[in-house]
């Protein structure tokens, strides 16, 4: 299935806030979409079994649907970025001895943004606790060779879940319009496990 941006957005907003339903303005609004335009990708997510609508009074609520056969992959689909460029294809090459120790990489805040100057480098990841030492020796490579600091939040996946289910901003900031860079399988999972 190819996806558009929008249909991206509207997906990775349900998955930001799972466990939740919304109305379709309120995906709308959420996605930067008109009405119109979230009712199109939600009627054809819908019908691929993506998301579930549940009616409420002349309304229809929407989430997630993970008994859907489609929704992971769907799911995997919208998290993988649109081609790297720049600055980010640097910082992706520049992270990536940190791949052996983590689950799940995603940059986020102002350096994805078009902002010529960012401060810092913002970036989540989600590993085991028995890779953390590991996890510390390849940060520091990797902050040796970065020419701006490094912000990480590091995760176990237990801790990803239940800020997902808690609705942290910040993990919905990330999860909504972050680039993953690694783990689209792994974020996925989490994402169905914290809905249940």
């Amino acid at each position: 299935m190819i996806l558009t941006k929008n249909e991206k957005r509207v997906l990775r907003f349900l998955a930001a806030s799972v466990g939740k339903t919304h109305s379709m303005n309120e995906i709308g609004k959420g996605c930067g979409v008109t009405s119109g335009g979230a009712f199109k990708i939600l009627t054809k997510l819908e019908k691929e079994g993506v998301v579930q609508a549940t009616p409420i009074a002349n309304l229809k609520a929407y989430k997630l649907d993970f008994d859907g056969e489609n929704t992971e992959s769907v799911l995997h689909i919208a998290f993988v970025p649109e081609k790297l460029e720049g600055r980010l294809k640097l910082r992706a090459q520049d992270l990536r001895p940190l791949k052996d120790c983590t689950k799940i990489c995603a940059i986020f805040g102002s350096y994805t943004t078009t902002n010529p100057n960012p401060n810092d480098l913002d970036i989540m990841l989600v590993l085991e606790k028995k890779d953390f030492s590991a996890y510390k020796h390849a940060l520091k490579k990797a902050k040796d060779i970065i020419p701006i600091k490094i912000q990480d939040i590091v995760q176990t996946t237990e801790d990803l879940e239940e800020n997902l289910r808690k609705g942290d901003p910040v993990i919905s900031e990330i999860v909504s319009s972050g680039i993953v860079l690694w783990g689209f399988d792994a974020l996925v999972q989490v994402i169905k496990n914290a809905s249940r």
